[in-house]
């Protein structure tokens, strides 16, 4: 099947081609962890990027065109911290399984924490690493908070500091918050059953689950 294109002509105006973000730089958060090798699956994506998104490039005569795309990547970063896109560069982070947002690639922040950065900005292109210390502007939402694994199954099958605690029991430990305003602010919740803000500081859980 041939690929769909539009010569570009002056002017035009392309609708949800840029990624709209305040920050060049995405937090990850952690999806899975493989319960057999212990491989992380790590979500980049910068929140509320469209499914899919206009890409221009020059064909073989020179004429300027427009693909529709999808705007997930998907890389996998060795022990080396190299990560490869079907044999692309994709950046430098902790050996995992990745997906982060077209235009962007992966990198870490002063803590060696995943991260994504806009691409031409950042450590890859001579740029300082993100800041980890700086706290989230959601003052309200957050505060110390104990370290949490979920590898969700059947069930949850979360450890708290270690200790395996019982889904029903999670609401203990930590505050339940409501997705929608955790993905207001630029979070995400799709770490089941965690949401977490847009610098990858954990919120809670997601008040859906726990009703």
């Amino acid at each position: 099947m041939k690929r769909s294109t539009l010569v570009l002509l002056p002017f035009l105006m392309i609708l949800g081609s840029a990624v709209q973000a305040q920050d060049d730089v995405a937090a990850c958060s952690l999806i899975r962890i493989d319960q057999y090798y212990g491989l992380k699956e790590w979500d980049c994506r910068v929140p509320n990027t469209p499914v899919r998104i206009n890409n221009i490039y020059t064909d073989k005569e020179g004429q300027m065109r427009v693909e529709s795309i999808s705007s997930q990547q998907n890389a996998m970063c060795d022990d080396q911290a190299v990560c490869s896109n079907s044999g692309s560069f994709a950046g430098n982070a902790p050996a995992g399984s990745y997906h982060y947002t077209f235009g962007w690639y992966l990198g870490t922040d002063t803590q060696g924490n995943p991260v994504s950065y806009k691409s031409g900005v950042g450590p890859g292109f001579g740029g300082k690493h993100f800041a980890a210390a700086e706290k989230s502007k959601n003052a309200g939402l957050t505060k110390t908070l104990p370290d949490v694994v979920c590898m969700p199954t059947a069930s949850f099958n979360c450890s708290i500091d270690d200790t395996e605690i019982e889904d029903e029991d999670l609401p203990k430990y930590l505050p339940t918050v409501e997705e929608h305003d955790v993905k207001n602010a630029g979070g995400s919740c799709q770490s089941i059953p965690l949401c977490f803000d847009k610098h990858m500081i954990l919120l809670g859980l997601n008040k859906k689950y726990f009703k």
